[in-house]
């Protein structure tokens, strides 16, 4: 396939050319703020470079704006902050400064690898939340890869279910966790505990996800589906439109008899 933001085709450039995408049209957000971080060099350090390296701002200019950064994340008494080093944050604290570094080259799109797995469950919210409000306010778009769904209830517009590298169906978060069409992701929501109610066992999907080297013929899902047919065991499904979103299933294209 490709991969185009903003109409750019970014799967082709040169590595001078990704230099320019990097941070100034994308940014990224990683698991773990403490490996994101340099040690050696203060957060004012850090952010002071990343700015000035997408600007034109002197020295000064950028530590203010970094200082400004640092306090629409959320970071108390920024101005001294700004000369710590990242051992002298908290886990949440550093994902707050992760999420200034995202923002300070002013980014159309902020990828986020599941920016809050390293965080307590009550530091979660106070981040997804975060980061709404600022992209929402910078107009940047955000593509948050995670397997939290609760993550995804709260924090997602529209949503992607991916199995052995592909897309298998993409809509509406509600429509998608309320009434999902692939068998994957009927699985998945199965899995989650409704409040409650109390059950025996929990649903659960047989099998193991197949190596990226041995995908299975047909359907990568095949093996382990419970509507499996046929077809299934011999044509990859494309992803077809639907009524609110796409899904990869013979199901809903033909029949898998």
């Amino acid at each position: 396939g490709e991969i185009r933001i903003g109409g750019t085709r970014t799967d082709t450039l040169s590595e001078l050319e990704m230099s320019m995408v990097r941070g100034r049209m994308v940014g990224a957000i990683f698991q773990d703020p403490l490996t994101s971080l340099n040690p050696l060099f203060s957060v004012g350090q850090q952010l002071t470079e990343t700015i000035r390296l997408h600007s034109d701002r002197s020295r000064a200019e950028a530590r203010a704006h970094a200082i400004d950064l640092l306090k629409q994340v959320g970071i108390p008494g920024a101005d001294e902050r700004i000369d710590h080093y990242p051992h002298q944050f908290s886990g949440g604290m550093r994902q707050r400064v992760v999420i200034a570094l995202a923002l300070a080259g002013d980014p159309q799109l902020i990828i986020a690898d599941e920016p809050t797995t390293a965080l307590d469950v009550s530091i979660q919210a106070q981040i997804t939340t975060l980061l709404r409000k600022l992209c929402r306010e910078k107009g940047a778009g955000v593509m948050l890869v995670t397997h939290d769904m609760g993550v995804i209830a709260e924090t997602a517009d529209r949503v992607a279910v991916m199995y052995a590298g592909r897309v298998i169906e993409v809509g509406p978060v509600d429509e998608v966790l309320r009434n999902p069409k692939h068998p994957y992701t009927r699985g998945l929501m199965g899995s989650i505990p409704a409040l409650g109610a109390r059950v025996e066992r929990l649903t659960q999907i047989d099998g193991a996800m197949p190596r990226l080297n041995a995908i299975p013929q047909g359907c990568a899902f095949n093996p382990r589906c419970p509507d499996v047919g046929s077809r299934c065991r011999e044509v990859k499904p494309a992803l077809v439109r639907n009524d609110h979103g796409s899904v990869a299933c013979l199901i809903h294209d033909g029949g898998v008899a």
